[in-house]
């Protein structure tokens, strides 16, 4: 995989800049093989997906630089904050309220207690509930969802597989290009579905070292339905290492191997 290309100064900051990088990109190795007709569409198709992703990267860049009107709204936000703690502070609390203060662990939950408390339990349960074998087919069905118009790049195949995987291996997946991407893209795709997931045990090949207590290696392999100019179904394996710090703990992807990660 080709890392993801910027100039060698750093990242591009102006709108020259992204302009020169989309003219000094090279479109995937799987374009000349198409027709001259199809091949330059494949390059526009290409080269607007690649556009529209710099515009992104521009737009969260932007939106995440502060501004002059952020000064008043924090200045708003720790004056109501103040506000909030003086009022709650004993100077200020009725004198009936304090008196039943010893007796409310008794009284049923108040409705925001029991929402936080449903909420925590929601977000907890598929962490502790789901196993090896469950992680994995999790992961490979949200990596392999792919919608170039909508996505722009597999980054977002990668957040969407997030949840089930560990931040080290995010970041990685993140840092490089995917060629599975590249191909749908070539191919004019909107959109590649897994419609199947198996989970089996690897071969001795497949498997770098024997599974422990707390890592094992899985082979995932999924079915993927594409639609787009010419629909199609291509079948894409994977072996996974799932990990956890302890037995007892959630089940989380640390690598992918048939990616050399």
């Amino acid at each position: 995989m080709s890392t993801t290309d910027e100039p060698a100064g750093g990242p591009p900051t102006s709108p020259e800049d992204w302009r020169e990088l989309l003219r000094r990109q090279d479109p995937p190795e799987e374009f000349a093989e198409l027709p001259r007709r199809q091949r330059r569409r494949a390059r526009k198709y290409w080269r607007t997906a690649r556009r529209d992703e710099r515009a992104q990267r521009i737009r969260r860049q932007r939106s995440q630089t502060p501004t002059g009107l952020h000064i008043p709204l924090t200045a708003l936000v720790l004056a109501a904050a103040i506000a909030a703690y003086t009022w709650a502070s004993p100077h200020h609390s009725h004198p009936a309220r304090a008196a039943t203060a010893p007796t409310s662990t008794a009284a049923p939950l108040t409705a925001p207690t029991a929402t936080a408390a449903a909420t925590a339990t929601a977000s907890a349960t598929p962490a502790t509930v789901l196993t090896d074998r469950q992680v994995a087919s999790a992961f490979m069905t949200a990596y392999c969802t792919r919608l170039p118009l909508q996505d722009g790049s597999h980054n977002a195949a990668v957040a969407r597989a997030a949840p089930y995987a560990s931040p080290a291996l995010v970041a990685n997946l993140d840092a490089y290009d995917d060629a599975d991407f590249d191909v749908l893209v070539s191919r004019q795709a909107t959109a590649a579905r897994p419609t199947a997931v198996t989970v089996t045990e690897p071969t001795t090949a497949q498997r770098p070292a024997p599974d422990t207590a707390v890592r094992v290696y899985l082979q995932a392999t999924a079915t993927i339905a594409v639609t787009g100019t010419h629909d199609y179904t291509y079948q894409r394996s994977l072996t996974l290492e799932i990990s956890r710090s302890d037995t007892g703990n959630p089940w989380t992807v640390t690598r992918v191997l048939g990616l050399g990660l």
